[in-house]
């Protein structure tokens, strides 16, 4: 697919020509009309003044005091190209060559210099800027600076919503050491556009990077070392301290960590989706404020040793699509949907369909939604079967319009916390399978709303052996 834009506006100096020499010249009045003729003195002093006026302008102009003839943006076209991660390329067509010290890229309301995203000082036609990553941005803007002022010149929207990778910027990051004195060269640099890393020698480091490690969660990156040291990893950390059971060891002579891959010198980048969730005891699954990324070489015979990450990432692999279906009624018609992992909580996605996939069962610590798209009206209905085998913290049900979970959207069936608003009457242990009608615009959202996630819960954070079951659900107008 490619996108072509156009912008007509006039770029840099003047529209004035400098005065060529036959202008300058004397002439005879017959040659110039009615003009009077010039004696030679006034003639020199008429050369000298001009000569002046040139030397003022070639000044001003080096001394880049000539801002307000530049004030226009360029003359140029753009297209754009997607790659296969898809990333967007933004590809100079034809038209004015640019200064890349005058344009930045504004992705997501934050303004980068064009320079990190190409290697030319001038943007002729055929260069290429990017691949760019707008992760939550709805588009890619290219911008010329004009001092205290900036004008729009080409804009880049991604493929698909929700399609672009949200890549981890090192620009957009706290960066501290990891594991004190293990830190010793601190040799840290960011480039390609602030997505790509490389560690040098005994480099240890933490990034800012909050995410909540569930059964589903996928570490995603590139690596690649063109000089082998004792350690080469990443993995998810919560305090400063190593931890050789969180970080994955991609390469070196040192076994520690949890050895991932074979990877060799050589082999240029390599792409990585560590299903980290799985491999991960249980017990460190959970929030985690940190990314660590490892290059250790004690060794001097070693050095130098180098690491590089590139287009990190995190998510869940249930959440982009399920192999578990559930079938259930929305205004009189059957649906079959994805069952996926829901905000934060979902820490097990202990989940189980039956009954031709028309009863769901939950356990562990389990958040799990189907996708609806439903306007709720003061008519609108929620009925729901629910059983309970065993008590855990919350069992329910809710109507979101996002994956940030909000109290008042759910409905507790059961459960030893008091978290969201009570059924009537509450489900209690033996009781079996029983029918809940809920209003929804009293209960779970708002009359005239729309709501995108049907939410099932079963909260059992303690660790214990909580069971939810849900069939028959429909959603209706009463």
């Amino acid at each position: 697919m490619r996108i072509g834009g156009e912008l007509t506006a006039f770029v840099g100096g003047t529209d004035e020509s400098p005065p060529r020499d036959d202008d300058l010249r004397s002439r005879r009045p017959d040659q110039t009309g009615g003009d009077r003729a010039m004696t030679p003195v006034v003639a020199n002093v008429l050369l000298v003044a001009i000569a002046i006026a040139l030397g003022i302008t070639v000044s001003i102009f080096a001394l880049g005091l000539a801002e307000p003839f530049q004030a226009e943006p360029p003359i140029a076209s753009f297209e754009t190209d997607y790659t296969a991660d898809n990333g967007l390329v933004i590809r100079h067509q034809n038209g004015d060559t640019i200064d890349v010290d005058r344009l930045s890229v504004r992705l997501d309301g934050r303004s980068y210099p064009l320079s990190a995203f190409v290697a030319d000082q001038r943007l002729a036609a055929g260069t290429q800027i990017g691949p760019l990553y707008p992760a939550a941005s709805q588009d890619a803007q290219l911008v010329w600076e004009q001092g205290d002022t900036s004008s729009l010149v080409y804009t880049a929207t991604p493929p698909r919503e929700g399609t672009v990778p949200a890549y981890l910027r090192f620009d957009a990051t706290t960066v501290r050491s990891y594991g004190g004195g293990q830190d010793a060269d601190a040799e840290f640099t960011s480039t390609m556009g602030e997505r790509e890393v490389t560690l040098k020698n005994n480099t240890w480091k933490l990034l800012d990077f909050e995410y909540n490690v569930t059964a589903q969660t996928v570490l995603e990156f590139d690596f690649r070392a063109t000089n082998a040291g004792e350690i080469h990893g990443i993995g998810f950390e919560t305090d400063d301290s190593i931890s050789s059971n969180r970080i994955f060891t991609l390469l070196g002579s040192q076994p520690w960590g949890i050895e991932y891959g074979e990877y060799e010198t050589g082999d240029g980048w390599v792409h990585y989706e560590i299903p980290v969730g799985e491999l991960y005891d249980r017990s460190l699954h959970g929030q985690t404020p940190s990314l660590a990324l490892v290059n250790d070489v004690d060794n001097e015979t070693k050095r130098p040793s180098n690491s590089q990450f590139r287009n990190i990432r995190a998510y869940e692999s249930l959440s982009q699509d399920s192999s578990i279906q559930f079938e259930f009624s929305v205004d009189g018609a059957t649906v079959t949907e994805p069952v996926r992992s829901y905000g934060t909580q979902d820490k097990d996605f202990g989940t189980a369909v039956s009954d031709d996939n028309a009863k769901l069962t939950l356990s562990e610590n389990t958040w799990t939604y189907v996708p609806i798209n439903k306007t709720v009206t003061d008519k609108t209905v929620l009925a729901v079967e629910f059983n309970a085998t065993s008590q855990g913290e919350i069992h329910g049900v809710g109507l979101e319009t996002d994956e940030s979970e909000t109290e008042s959207r759910f409905v507790r069936f059961y459960g030893n916390q008091s978290w969201a608003s009570e059924a009537n009457p509450a489900y209690s242990s033996g009781d079996g399978w029983v029918r809940y009608e809920i209003d929804a615009s009293s209960a779970l959202a708002s009359n005239g709303e729309t709501v995108t996630h049907l939410v099932f819960v079963n909260d059992d954070d303690a660790g214990g052996n909580g069971i939810s079951q849900f069939r028959n659900v429909t959603i209706y107008e009463e």
